[in-house]
């Protein structure tokens, strides 16, 4: 969005470019891709796609390549209910600012939405596990329902910012990384995107600190 609005745009990811048919399709070259952080200190590559951060209170697995951890995610884009911000542990700034329909955090929602092409799940698809799930949830009298995903379900070709992407084919690879160019991964969208509009992208490059200079 900077960049469209005429921003100059540097961003610089740590790790490296995966592009379709590049994602570890086999265990060992899963685990070729493979990094981890201790408090004490660090295995593996520094540019590995699944990067493990163990610690006492919580372990995280967050994505090291440009698209982040949307290239290794499950895709679930749930925008959070209004019960969330009822809770008035919230600070009133924020409760206020999500629960007015028309607020700029809203208008944000709607438009990453708009921009990753979040949807369900389309009702032709059937799945074991879903009716699984729906069996379930009827039989404890709740309500069992398609969560918008960031997949690509239609295109066959160049999607809405010009990057040719394929139909989902269900194999189950999301969370290794997609192979078949059908996941909303931010390399489909944003950061294509902003190239297109002047943005300067930098892998393998790792910030420790940012200082400012001058007035700008």
């Amino acid at each position: 969005r900077l960049s469209r609005a005429g921003k100059k745009v540097c961003v610089l990811e740590r790790g490296k470019e995966f592009q379709p048919g590049e994602y570890p399709d086999t265990l060992v070259e899963a685990m070729e891709q493979m990094q981890v952080h201790t408090a004490s200190n660090h295995r593996g590559s520094e540019t590995g796609l699944f990067d493990l951060h163990v610690h006492e209170g919580i372990s995280v697995l967050v994505g090291c390549g440009l698209g982040g951890t949307s290239l290794i995610n499950a895709n679930v884009s749930i925008k959070p209910e209004e019960r969330v911000f009822e809770d008035t542990r919230w600070p009133e700034e924020l409760r206020s600012e999500f629960l007015n329909p028309d607020s700029l955090i809203n208008k944000g929602y709607a438009l990453a939405k708009d921009m990753l092409k979040a949807a369900p799940l389309p009702d032709s698809i059937q799945l074991n596990k879903l009716n699984a799930l729906k069996k379930s949830a009827d039989a404890l009298g709740e309500k069992m329902y398609r969560t918008d995903i960031n997949v690509n379900f239609d295109v066959d070709g160049e999607n809405h910012v010009g990057v040719t992407q394929k139909p989902c084919n269900l194999c189950g690879d999301c969370c290794s990384g997609c192979n078949n160019s059908a996941k909303n991964t931010i390399i489909m969208n944003y950061l294509p995107d902003a190239k297109a509009h002047g943005a300067e992208i930098f892998t393998k490059t790792s910030v420790s600190h940012i200082e400012k200079k001058g007035n700008s």
